[in-house]
């Protein structure tokens, strides 16, 4: 694959994450222009819990569990699986805080990579990008609220 088709599917899969569902063509077209490409083997560790969080990932083929340990140490409970279009690791795009779960390659997995400091840069060329980020986190943010109002009525 071209270096040119690489870049346009990174665009089109970046338009798939819900971060960056508000972009428009052209804001994704400048992420996707710093992100770069790893391949992980069947079972490799992505991101560990409790690592430094400096990155984004996008699959962009084939598929990943995350799992988190539990607080009390009862062992790892598994949170969702992603295919392509799947992305994790983007508070860490905002927060310096530890990852909050694992990341484990199912099968062999092509990832993009995009790095805090590349999006953050961005951010200060373009703060549209940050006011388009804002109804989806809020949207996230409503989401869990629903969740703990559910889990308190049980």
């Amino acid at each position: 694959m071209t270096e040119s088709a690489v870049a346009g599917q990174l665009e089109e899969t970046l338009g798939q994450v819900a971060l960056f569902s508000r972009l428009n063509g052209r804001q994704r077209a400048r992420l996707a222009r710093f992100a770069t490409t790893r391949d992980y083997i069947a079972g490799a560790t992505i991101v560990r819990q409790g690592d430094t969080s400096m990155s984004l990932y996008v699959v962009l083929s084939g598929s990943v569990r995350v799992h988190r340990e539990s607080e009390g140490g009862g062992g790892a409970v598994e949170v969702e699986r992603l295919g392509p279009g799947g992305a994790f690791g983007e508070m860490g795009l905002i927060e310096d805080e530890p990852r909050a779960a694992t990341v484990v390659a199912d099968e062999p997995t092509t990832c993009a990579l995009l790095a805090k400091w590349d999006f953050q840069n961005e951010l200060r060329e373009d703060p549209e990008i940050a006011l388009s980020l804002l109804p989806v986190l809020t949207a996230r943010i409503r989401e869990l609220d629903s969740r703990l109002a559910q889990a308190q009525s049980q």
